[in-house]
């Protein structure tokens, strides 16, 4: 408890950096009686520290914190729409010129537009976690809306908040037009890990844009489903874009299974890119399988130096699993 204590006690240090430290550490040790200085970090004036206080918060799962996330969005009158607007905050919003009304009743507007971006955003995130009905539900009907940007935007929102219950409407933009929005659907899915959508995946590694396939395979990489393996390892050997089979190769390294290590030492040996080749040599060093020793070693002779770079890396690091075995 002693600390706590002292971290508390630099809750109120003058130095923002340590204001901003202390509410990250307070958000680590999952300490409940840190919430009431956290609470207080809310109306820091440096945006930074307000920011860190908001996702300490929501490390705690402190939902009574929830109203004064709303006030933060700016809204209080309607805190869905807040959230709404909250989630697809990128960062431009700053450099907008701050909004005016004309006559007294303008303050509401000239309010939220001083709350900097950063802070709309982690309070919307959070306010995401701590009470999913409040964002939940808006976010799916935004997903039947004409406009991709929006659509986009709610798909963000949701898998950030890992919001299972919409992955059912969330499989269903991995068929529209709009390849960005098939790009951000897949991106969802991947974030909360929705295995019922692996054979939509898995169908989604053959979409016309590359972008599409790529985040496919990262969300893929997220399920780690063992029957995704042999599609990938087909999608590594025949897709014509190196980005999307880089990725792919990782993403089989991440799985730890021997199933791979064949479909990876080809493209080790025969890639044409060498980003490829070094991301299934990085691969090969994850799985620690007797059967990787020999295409890694081949590596170290490759034509470029990072793919020789990685495999003198990995080398070494497989002959120590192997217990010198590797050397034989």
């Amino acid at each position: 408890m002693e600390l706590i204590d002292h971290l508390i006690k630099a809750s109120e240090d003058e130095n923002p950096n340590v204001r901003r430290s202390v509410a990250m550490a307070l958000g680590e040790l999952g300490i409940s009686s840190a919430k009431v200085p956290l609470a207080k970090l809310l109306k820091d004036k440096e945006p930074l520290v307000k920011e860190a206080a908001i996702y300490a918060l929501g490390k705690l799962n402190v939902v009574e914190a929830a109203d004064l996330l709303t006030k933060l969005l700016g809204d209080d009158a309607d805190p869905r729409k807040a959230v709404l607007r909250g989630v697809s905050l990128k960062g431009d919003e700053d450099d907008k010129p701050a909004a005016t009304a004309a006559g007294a009743l303008g303050g509401g507007q000239k309010k939220e537009a001083q709350i900097p971006w950063r802070v709309r955003k982690a309070a919307a995130m959070m306010l995401c976690k701590l009470k999913p009905e409040i964002a939940v539900h808006p976010l799916v009907q935004m997903l039947s809306m004409d406009n991709d940007q929006a659509r986009i935007a709610a798909l963000a929102g949701l898998g950030n908040m890992e919001a299972d219950s919409a992955g059912p409407a969330i499989m269903e933009l991995l068929k529209v037009e709009s390849w960005e929005v098939r790009k951000a659907a897949a991106q969802a899915l991947g974030k909360m890990s929705f295995t019922p959508a692996v054979p939509a995946l898995v169908g989604l590694m053959a979409d016309s844009r590359f972008a599409v396939r790529v985040e496919a395979a990262i969300a893929l990489n997220h399920i780690k489903a063992e029957e995704t393996i042999t599609p990938m390892m087909k999608a590594l050997k025949e897709d014509d874009t190196p980005e999307v089979r880089r990725t792919i190769a990782i993403a089989l390294g991440n799985f730890k299974s021997e199933e791979p290590v064949p479909a990876l030492a080809e493209a080790a040996r025969k890639d044409e890119a060498w980003q490829v080749r070094k991301a299934a040599v990085q691969s090969l060093g994850n799985i620690r399988s007797a059967a990787c020793v020999p295409p890694v070693m081949e590596a170290l002779a490759d034509a470029h130096d990072e793919v020789r770079a990685a495999a003198g890396a990995v080398y070494p690091r497989l002959a120590a699993l192997l217990g010198g075995r590797a050397a034989d």
